[in-house]
């Protein structure tokens, strides 16, 4: 419900694209006097069976705990599980370079440290961004390499309890993943919000997040299309879709009143959901073999996480593949009247 506080615009947005550049997103300046508060690297990447494999690594400062890696263990029918990979994964205080037209994260400190010091097997990291591509490597778990895929998507909400912009960059990345060849895209955001509070104690995963959905499309003619479809609370509702590649790059449908509804199945998992940014419209079907059940139970809310595939209604353009990552609070999406 509306606050009508003077100066406050409950948790509207202000919705926008921007050209991904380091040089001109140094971490240490404030925007709209919001400090950076966490960096996520996310992606999904499919391997030339069809299995799809995941990770996700989070950045506060220089400091990170560790990686989400998953996979289907080696069976189309299962779903994506947290594979003992993620505990070989360094953790710790990295080294940064901030300045400069590349940033990058390695040398992980404790790794510096006498042999014994760190868990047997603990892999090195290196991930290198430049704007026009990324490399990301985890040891022996994944290496990874490629081009953005896109202008930088943004929004900023201007509220007086829960203000924060919100940036995101995506690259289609090739490589391998535990041994195997894979593609897919790898996304990573910046986000800024008042200091001294986690993420998970913030307004947004504390009860105005609905459902917030990321994808990205590869097609054969060599173009890109990809964003953010989030679905909240008092006007938090922010969509923007970019493209990329042969396309070139531009800002496809945005708005700040993103519409949406859901199909779920009996254990409230979104199996189809439809998005609409007024110029265009999205359909997401997940499939059972895309939750992330045993990641969704490292947070509470019933929080759900899932991957599956988004396509533009009307897009004739032929697929080379498709990935997003849609988590959804259950209980939220029910409350909101967003079912189907």
């Amino acid at each position: 419900m509306p606050r009508f506080l003077f100066g406050d615009f409950d948790h509207r947005v202000t919705v926008g694209a921007f050209r991904p550049d380091p040089q001109t997103m140094a971490v240490q300046e404030m925007q709209h006097g919001l400090p950076l508060q966490a960096t996520w690297l996310y992606g999904f990447f499919r391997d030339e069976q069809g299995l799809v494999s995941a990770i996700e690594r989070k950045f506060v400062g220089s400091l990170t705990s560790g990686c989400f890696v998953m996979t289907q263990d080696g069976d189309s029918a299962n779903e994506l599980n947290v594979h003992p990979d993620s505990g070989r994964s360094a953790r710790g205080e990295l080294r940064r370079v901030l300045e400069g037209p590349e940033r990058r994260w390695h040398e992980p400190v404790f790794q510096r440290l006498p042999a014994g010091t760190v868990p047997a097997g603990e892999q090195p990291m290196d991930l290198r961004w430049t704007g026009d591509a990324i490399s990301y490597s985890e040891g022996d778990i994944l290496d990874l390499s490629g081009p953005r895929a896109g202008l930088g998507v943004q929004f900023y909400v201007a509220s007086r309890a829960n203000p924060m912009l919100y940036t995101s960059t995506c690259h289609w990345v090739s490589g391998t993943f535990q041994g195997r060849a894979v593609s897919g895209p790898l996304w990573m955001d910046n986000s800024y919000w008042v200091h001294g509070l986690e993420w998970k104690e913030y307004g947004y995963f504390n009860g105005l997040q609905v459902a917030w959905h990321v994808f990205c499309n590869s097609f054969a003619d060599g173009s890109f299309e990809w964003g953010h479809l989030v679905m909240g609370r008092e006007g938090f509702t922010p969509g923007i879709v970019v493209s990329g590649g042969t396309a070139g790059e531009g800002v496809v449908a945005s708005t700040p009143d993103l519409h949406a509804k859901f199909s779920v199945d009996d254990g409230a998992w979104p199996q189809a959901a439809s998005f609409d940014l007024g110029s265009a419209q999205y359909e997401f079907t997940g499939p059972p073999t895309g939750r992330m059940t045993q990641f969704s139970a490292s947070r509470w809310a019933n929080y759900r996480a899932q991957f599956g595939q988004t396509r533009q209604v009307g897009d004739s353009r032929e697929l080379v593949d498709g990935l997003t990552w849609l988590e959804a609070f259950a209980d939220r999406i029910s409350e909101d009247g967003l079912t189907t």
